[in-house]
């Protein structure tokens, strides 16, 4: 019976798809170098980011901390086009009205992470929320069996959503069930490849028990 579910946040409950995709292009103006689209961006983008840099980007040139620190300064200046993940509201109230735990597990730092999350209504509905630390080397799959172990979840009642291949992998090394969300950063032909479900629009997740 499922009594967690653990969201991915960026590209799931937050939409930064099209913000992603213009610091993108920002980068390769600034060095003269062909723009991304939603297609080209959507089929090739990859954890780690870095792999996705390396096809648009000779890294032995241009330092791959400035292409971050771009990415960054970026996010702040098209803010206006963050939003919520399809569903996302409504799947986070029925959820907490069902009495299923939430937490939000990301590679975003925690202090902006909070600040999103407050921003877009979402954190009143989060009993976890775990995200980068500079004083911790932990990853995504390291934080999210933590915290469902601190809570006395059994993974086998959890489920992992998240909008890329890497959320899969993390629900199979937790032990967790496992949605992919097609409105995310990546195609949906590649999330299909994973063989578990795939879904359009977040309160879908309310027919998986």
């Amino acid at each position: 019976m499922l009594s967690c579910i653990i969201w991915d946040f960026n590209g799931t409950l937050l939409d930064d798809v099209e913000t992603s995709i213009a610091t993108v292009n920002d980068s390769l103006t600034k060095y003269s170098l062909p723009l991304t689209d939603l297609e080209e961006y959507r089929r090739n983008i990859a954890m780690p980011i870095t792999d996705y840099y390396a096809k648009h980007f000779d890294l032995s040139v241009i330092p791959m901390a400035e292409l971050a620190s771009g990415y960054l300064s970026g996010f702040e200046l098209y803010h206006h086009l963050l939003k919520p993940g399809k569903g996302a509201l409504d799947a986070l109230k029925a959820l907490r009205e069902r009495g299923v735990r939430q937490c939000v597990v990301s590679s975003y730092e925690q202090g902006r992470l909070e600040s999103l999350l407050r921003e877009f209504g979402m954190y009143e509905f989060m009993d976890g929320i775990s995200g980068a630390e500079d004083t911790k080397c932990e990853s995504k799959v390291q934080r999210g069996a933590r915290w469902i172990k601190e809570q006395g979840i059994d993974p086998e009642n959890a489920i992992v959503v998240g909008d890329l291949t890497h959320d899969f992998e993390m629900a199979q090394a937790m032990g967790a069930r496992c949605l992919l969300f097609a409105g995310g950063h990546q195609d949906k032909e590649r999330l299909l490849a994973c063989g578990v479900p795939v879904i359009d629009d977040l309160t879908e997740v309310l027919n998986y028990e």
